[in-house]
């Protein structure tokens, strides 16, 4: 079964009620393969307005297959990174990290992040924006 990992950007539109956030997500939920990375995580936790919001939201993702950090992970974080500004990039740190590991699982990103675009011309990964 391939994974989609749903991206922050995503989750952000989906929790506020946007129609197509809900439209491209649910059916991943419905079907079990919606995945969530550490980073992602700590994003979406982050941004709580209040700790019962956080904890609320922690109960919620933690049903979601959790895809693991690739080995030797920060120094390619740092190759990727390098390689990228050298080509006129410059990207999120926190988006190279979820990319790198969309990558090395082999699974999908789905996001609404329009970043995520550069970075697979250099990553070579599966993205879906919507």
């Amino acid at each position: 079964m391939t994974l989609c990992v749903v991206d922050t950007s995503a989750w952000v539109g989906f929790f506020r009620g946007d129609s197509a956030a809900i439209q491209r997500i649910d059916p991943l939920l419905a079907d079990g393969v919606a995945a969530i990375t550490g980073a992602v995580l700590a994003e979406v936790l982050s941004g709580a307005g209040s700790r019962a919001e956080f904890e609320k939201l922690k109960d919620l993702l933690a049903g979601l297959e959790r895809v693991p950090d690739p080995p030797e992970f920060w120094d390619r974080v740092a190759d990727a990174r390098y390689t990228l500004a050298r080509r006129g990039y410059q990207v999120s740190l926190i988006d190279l990290v979820i990319a790198l590991t969309c990558l090395d699982a082999g699974h999908k990103l789905v996001t609404r992040d329009r970043d995520f675009r550069e970075i697979s011309r250099v990553l070579s990964f599966e993205v879906e924006i919507f």
